[in-house]
């Protein structure tokens, strides 16, 4: 029995496959495979694009991106040579109308399952752990009462380099394909990379890998010429070659390259016979045999993909919740983890946007969702960040893996993502030595430690305050879609205000740790002057307001026709504790009554319907779209958290479950997007779409929906000092449980809520023992047992 079933599918009753009844989804819904370094998208009729490190800079496979059509992949034709009937075991090109389908999406592979006139075709993808290729393996069993003749097709493009080939007629004239007899397949290599590399002018050096693309059956052709396959003003849906059952062997310099392969294949009745395709990157060709040879019996595909099942088990079974919400448990137990790593952190790509960069702030925060899986790879990311910084403090927004590129701003928040991560780094590890690691800096070979990367950011901003005494928002804060806000260098941030102050916190009792208490006393003064302007000018009657504009008029104010209240100043006014509580109270009490709805917690109200360019491009977004008045996913998880800082328990309950994508996914047909990711973005009340969600996979929510719901709803978090436990659940909950891994001890949190409070600690014991305060640290212990009682 599936759980949360809707007619286009539902999730496997262990929760560890999503599985999708129909091709004919809402929108295309999508999977990301990858190893850390290659990787993959498929969507559900087999669309989507291959890479390597880079999904833009060294993109394989050529896609360009239609969520109507979906028609641009990597497609396998099957066509019986007796009857002279195509199909495709995904459906798409042909889509020829299949007897059974299903595509069932997991850790690291998907696995398509159809039938077609008592032919059925397991195909399963994935990305081995240890090496740059995809493999495609075929199971193939006729069902039928005669012996069936089929032919196998494969198809798609090669564009090995970057993905901006949609000037083809250019680009195509660099590719050159070979057919390679060792490998029996075809390798392909670039003449040319257009990336900004090299010594002599702009797009004048070689690709530098071989791409290739094999199968370790007996090849009855193969062809390397888009026209030759799909023929003249022809189409993948009706494609020449397969018509006729013949490619003509094409390769060379000459051609719009694509690779396909034929095989032939008489199965008996009841018979069944595998077929497997290899797609990779290597950079030298005399690599590529060995490693194909390591795959190619159905033993050795089997021992590799439970290789990368066993390897996802390890990453997420670190972190266990057991509570009586079923989509909370999916949620954080597998899915959302899987999304912020395989997606955000591994791939950097998705449907909705293409993008293979490191965002400074962006990377870093997904970088949450290890702290407690394993917390060296959240370090590693501080480093890498660390080593994208300048000497004067300033950060690249994002920048290039490959060409180390990037783009330096005046985005004003991207700084202090940096300590905030250290501080929640240490919290979870008390692991102060990070302090001392060394990196350089972006802009020279100066190397210092990464206390003097934090500390050089938290200064830099210290030097953007306005003459009142505020945060200068610049080209933007954490909203990129305020981006003329500021442009001047005047316009302030109420947000980044607070987001400072809490910082400005942090770095104080860092500060007294470590024994430095005339630079503590130098930033308490900093926060006290932060927050005394704070209380004089950022209060506006009823909630707080976003910004002012560089000629000081306000947004996010009840003097604002549009844009009247922004989600952003009221709940960082709680998280930071910047604001009196009588404030804070009213502030979220502003949220609940102007942006809580059906879907979570909206970034804006009322949207804008007309352009500001004083304002940015936020403004120019249909109104109730992302930005603009939708629920910006990433922001509504930070709802959770300031709703439980308060200990609203309805609220923080209500604030989450309106958001979770499997509950909106109950209701496909408005909700559209994929039920088992989050959403970038959900269309708010200003739109006629309101509901639909959009900008799947490839966002900062992911993370952060984990992590509040861990911290903050199971109230099950880190601190220097231990576990906090500090639950706000719905009062109706009879208990939940948590297993969490800290610091080398097995943690097995059994929490109980007798007095139907949600909150509040009456009793804890820890193997029996009554334990005095809500803060637990066993050392020296390999798991322990918590009892809580709450009350």
């Amino acid at each position: 029995m599936g759980l949360f079933e809707t007619k286009y599918g539902c999730f496997s009753a262990d929760g560890s496959e999503y599985i999708i009844k129909t091709p004919r989804t809402p929108k295309p819904w999508v999977n990301i495979l990858t190893n850390g370094k290659y990787g993959l998208v498929v969507s559900q009729t087999g669309g989507g694009f291959s890479w390597e490190t880079h999904s833009e800079f060294n993109r394989i496979t050529r896609w360009h991106q239609d969520l109507i059509q979906d028609n641009w992949g990597k497609f396998i034709y099957l066509k019986n040579n007796k009857t002279g009937e195509i199909w495709n075991p995904a459906w798409m090109p042909v889509k020829t109308e299949l007897d059974s389908y299903e595509c069932r999406f997991g850790f690291g592979y998907t696995i398509f399952k159809s039938t077609y006139k008592e032919v059925e075709v397991t195909m399963t993808m994935f990305v081995p752990n240890e090496h740059s290729l995809e493999i495609w393996n075929l199971e193939i069993e006729n069902k039928s009462k005669e012996e069936v003749d089929l032919s196998i097709f494969t198809y798609f493009e090669w564009v090995l380099g970057s993905s901006a080939d949609h000037h083809r007629e250019f680009h195509k004239t660099f590719i050159e394909t070979f057919f390679n007899d060792e490998i029996n397949g075809i390798t392909a290599t670039k003449r040319l990379w257009e990336i900004p590399l090299g010594d002599r002018g702009h797009w004048n050096i070689e690709y530098e890998f071989n791409g290739y693309f094999a199968t370790n059956q007996k090849l009855a052709g193969y062809e390397g010429d888009k026209e030759s396959f799909i023929g003249n003003y022809g189409s993948l849906q009706n494609p020449k070659a397969v018509n006729e059952s013949r490619l003509t062997n094409t390769v060379g310099k000459w051609n719009d390259s694509i690779a396909s392969l034929m095989i032939n294949m008489v199965i008996q009745k009841n018979e069944k016979k595998n077929a497997a395709f290899y797609l990779g990157l290597e950079r030298k060709i005399e690599d590529i045999k060995p490693i194909i040879s390591k795959y190619l019996t159905p033993e050795q595909i089997r021992d590799a993909l439970s290789e990368v099942k066993q390897k996802w088990e390890n990453l997420l079974s670190t972190l266990e919740i057991k509570t009586p919400d079923e989509a909370m448990n999916l949620s954080v137990n597998k899915w959302f983890r899987y999304q912020a790593i395989a997606c955000r952190l591994w791939g950097r790509t998705a449907y909705y946007q293409q993008s293979g960069a490191f965002g400074f702030r962006d990377q870093l925060q997904d970088s949450l969702v290890f702290l407690p899986i394993e917390p060296k790879s959240t370090e590693n990311q501080i480093r890498l960040h660390a080593r994208h910084q300048f000497e004067d403090g300033q950060v690249l927004h994002w920048w290039h893996p490959i060409t180390e590129t990037g783009l330096p701003t005046n985005m004003t928040d991207d700084l202090l993502w940096l300590p905030f991560l250290i501080f929640h780094y240490i919290d979870e590890t008390a692991n102060y030595e990070i302090l001392n690691f060394e990196e350089p800096f972006y802009n020279s070979n100066v190397v210092s430690t990464l206390f003097d990367h934090m500390k050089r950011a938290i200064d830099k901003v210290l030097t953007r305050l306005s003459p009142r005494g505020l945060a200068l928002i610049g080209a933007g804060d954490w909203n990129d879609g305020l981006s003329a806000v500021g442009l001047e260098m005047k316009g302030e941030s109420i947000w980044l205000t607070e987001f400072l102050y809490l910082n400005l916190k942090r770095f104080e009792h860092l500060l007294i740790h470590l024994n430095k208490t005339d630079e503590a006393d130098y930033y308490k003064e900093k926060s006290n002057q932060l927050k005394e302007n704070f209380d004089k000018y950022a209060w506006d009657g009823e909630w707080f307001y976003r910004a002012t504009k560089d000629n000081g008029e306000k947004i996010g104010s009840h003097i604002n026709e549009e844009g009247k209240i922004f989600l952003n100043p009221q709940i960082w006014s709680v998280i930071s504790d910047i604001a009196d509580k009588d404030k804070q109270k009213k502030a979220m009490q502003a949220v609940a009554e102007n942006l809580l709805k059906k879907n979570g917690t909206l970034l804006l109200v009322p949207a804008y319907s007309k352009p500001d360019k004083y304002i940015g491009y936020l403004s120019r977004y249909a109104p109730g779209r992302r930005e603009n008045g939708g629920v910006y996913t990433h922001a509504a998880t930070w709802s959770v958290w300031a709703f439980a800082l308060l200990k609203d328990n309805l609220n923080t309950y209500e604030s989450y479950k309106r958001l979770n994508p499997i509950l909106n996914g109950m209701n496909p047909d408005e909700y559209v997007a994929e039920p088992f990711v989050t959403p970038g973005n959900i269309d708010g009340i200003d739109s006629p779409n309101y509901g639909m969600g959009g900008w799947t996979w490839y966002t900062g929510s992911a993370s952060w929906f984990v992590k509040v719901v861990v911290d903050w709803i199971l109230g099950i978090r880190a601190s220097v000092d231990g576990l906090v436990i500090d639950p706000c659940i719905p009062e109706e909950w009879d208990s939940f449980s948590v297993k969490r891994m800290f610091r080398g001890t097995e943690y097995r949190i059994i929490v109980k809520n007798p007095h139907r409070s949600g909150k509040g600690i009456k009793s804890i014991k820890i193997d029996g023992q009554e334990h005095f305060g809500n803060v637990i640290l066993c050392k020296d212990k390999n798991s322990v047992t918590v009892d809580v009682e709450l009350g």
